[in-house]
């Protein structure tokens, strides 16, 4: 898979606060990337660093095999981006806000290609419209249109779904889908709003407080034939250096001395039964069903995060 995206030891400091601390992942040609966190988790300032429009205090970035600070203007030809609310002139319609953008951005675009685009985005009934008449929805599915007025290969949503009604989001929701699926644009998509990118994304990262937590395929981390457990004994700490050297290491987390474990289900007596045998008493062992509860329990304790392996 062709790498768009990589980042690598990337920190942001504002003064005495560290905002995105040694930071690593990669975004794949393609990839629906679910970019998780709750507010404050760092997500926006590492998105406003992939987009110039902050510098790093260290580390580095790459995108489309090339170092973005030093072929910044060429890489950002290739990046269509909406950052919280969509910057829209609202008493034009939503054509006019769109042909405008396009001669901002130097490209003569007709009026059937720019129609198509507000088509794409489902604005098509109201392309002559004035945007002050528009729902929020309406407004951030323009917003997306403006983004992809260039054409771009990679598109970075920040919080698409930010304040919409339900309606709004299944729409915001459908058309990122679509991007995907019929024009294979590689979309980054941060939210808080795990339920969504369960459906849309095809890989995530989960960052708290500034960290990486996990980075991995959705499907592989909801694997149904596995679960995700929580562990509590006598001693955590001992279990989990117990657990580190046995044949669940690769897939065992651990948070303030709390014990996660993805494994198959088939496993978990074994599991159990291993502990027994080692003389550790078993408090706990709890199934996380769904990646809310994931989320929750990797976040809820903020100290002592060690990393993941996927």
């Amino acid at each position: 898979m062709k790498p768009i995206i990589e980042v690598s030891q990337l920190c942001k400091n504002f003064k005495h606060f560290t905002a995105v601390n040694n930071l690593n992942f990669t975004v794949y040609k393609g990839d629906v990337f679910g970019f998780l966190g709750e507010n404050g988790a760092g997500k926006s300032t590492t998105i406003r660093m992939l987009l110039t429009l902050i510098e790093p205090t260290s580390g580095n970035i790459n995108l489309f095999g090339e170092n973005l600070q030093k072929n910044r203007k060429e890489i950002l030809n290739k990046v269509g981006a909406v950052i919280e609310k969509p910057d829209l002139y609202k008493y034009l319609s939503a054509f006019d806000n769109l042909n405008l953008f396009a001669k901002m951005s130097r490209l003569k675009l007709s009026k059937n290609v720019l129609l198509e685009q507000l088509d794409l985005v489902g604005l098509a009934d109201r392309w002559d419209s004035k945007v002050k008449t528009f729902s929020q929805g309406m407004k951030q599915r323009l917003g997306i249109a403006v983004a992809l007025v260039h054409n771009p290969e990679l598109i970075v949503l920040d919080e698409p779904t930010n304040g919409l009604d339900p309606q709004g989001i299944a729409d915001i929701r459908n058309l990122i889908l679509k991007l995907s699926h019929e024009r294979g644009k590689t979309i980054l998509v941060s939210s808080h709003l795990l339920s969504e990118i369960e459906i849309i994304a095809n890989r995530m990262l989960i960052m708290h407080k500034g960290k990486k937590i996990v980075e991995g395929d959705v499907n592989s981390l909801l694997d149904p034939s596995k679960t995700i457990v929580k562990i509590e004994t006598a001693n955590n700490q001992n279990a989990f250096e117990l657990l580190s050297n046995s044949i669940w290491s690769e897939d065992l987390k651990i948070i303030d001395e709390q014990i996660l474990l993805k494994i198959a289900k088939k496993d978990v007596p074994n599991l159990n039964k291993f502990l027994i045998q080692h003389s550790v008493d078993v408090y706990l062992i709890q199934p996380l069903h769904s990646l809310e509860n994931y989320f929750l329990n990797l976040t809820k304790s903020t100290a002592h995060v060690e990393s993941f392996t996927n």
